[in-house]
């Protein structure tokens, strides 16, 4: 996610002390072979300020937001080269999400309260759908019929129907800040963490409603993810430097919470294998055994500003922008 001037997170940012990296330089994305943690290709330089990434089902491409520019650069992951232009969307853009078909990209722009959709054949915007105040993140439905953005600035999480590219029902209120969201891979629920209430809400998706309770997190939750089983989800808590393990079927924690890299900043878990792999906002990443819920090994020094994470269909690479 980038940090704009004024965000929840920007504070974070000040107050880091981040020396250049060994594996990648700012503004780029790295590559991590997850079977030796170490740099798989040379990092890819994208444009300014990268905020987010997503990756295509069949792993072939990566979509990384560049908010300094109000575009999408495009990635050939074959090749770990740039495709063609920076797509232009919109101002200030954070959270991006793909379909499962692999059809849209959905790229969200905080600037102007809005959501792009983007043609992935041609690359080309084909819808702007207007959601709630300050949208950060996005997520969409396994089924690819609906996709939920966070609106960090009036605590709401919008739904948009995929089919008309409408907003698809009223705005869901959640709770302070909302910044990040997973959705269940049975399609479900969407689990939002809220950074001001240090809590996840929950939305039954059948009927957009909240789930009675939030879930307690630990301090200023900034991201989420959830296993490929759904049965476990994992929330970055960025003032404790700790991820949350909590348990779907009960909203209670499963663990005690899990010690990593200085400010967390993003999270993202391993389709294939038992992983949990965590960026830290000084130039960190830790890695998870999901099954005991431990660090793998200390954090491994990747590059400044890690502000967002994504695992490989085949669960092979992980690949890391770096602000």
């Amino acid at each position: 996610m980038f940090l704009l001037a004024g965000s929840a997170l920007s504070a974070f940012v000040v107050e880091a002390r981040v020396q250049d990296g060994p594996v990648a330089p700012r503004r780029t994305v790295s590559v991590i072979d997850t079977a030796t943690h170490e740099a798989a290709a040379r990092a890819i330089r994208v444009g300014p300020y990268p905020s987010s990434i997503a990756i295509s089902p069949d792993g072939g491409r990566a979509y990384v937001v560049t908010s300094g520019n109000g575009s999408v650069a495009v990635i050939n992951l074959r090749a770990n080269r740039l495709v063609g232009s920076p797509i232009k969307i919109g101002p200030y853009p954070e959270g991006i999400a793909i379909t499962p078909d692999g059809g849209r990209v959905y790229a969200v722009n905080y600037g102007n309260n809005s959501v792009s959709a983007i043609d992935t054949e041609t690359n080309e915007v084909v819808a702007k759908i207007r959601v709630g105040r300050g949208p950060t993140a996005i997520a969409i439905t396994p089924d690819g019929t609906r996709a939920y953005v966070t609106n960090s600035r009036d605590g709401t999480v919008s739904v948009i129907d995929t089919a008309t590219n409408e907003t698809a029902a009223r705005a869901i209120k959640v709770g302070r800040v909302p910044l990040a969201l997973a959705v269940a891979p049975d399609g479900t629920r969407v689990y939002v963490a809220n950074i001001r209430d240090d809590t996840v809400s929950v939305i039954r998706i059948a009927t957009n409603k909240l789930a009675p309770r939030r879930i307690k997190t630990g301090d200023s939750p900034t991201a989420i993810a959830i296993t490929t089983d759904g049965r476990r989800l994992y929330v970055a808590n960025a003032r404790d430097d700790t991820v949350s393990v909590i348990d779907t079927a009960t909203n209670g924690l499963a663990a005690k919470a899990i010690e990593v890299g200085h400010r967390p900043t993003a999270i993202a878990v391993s389709p294939i294998s038992r992983r949990a792999y965590v960026t830290g906002l000084t130039g960190s990443l830790s890695v998870v055994n999901t099954k005991v819920n431990q660090p793998v090994t200390k954090p491994i020094e990747v590059g400044p500003f890690p502000v967002a994470i994504a695992v490989s269909p085949d669960g092979r690479r992980v690949y890391i922008v770096h602000n």
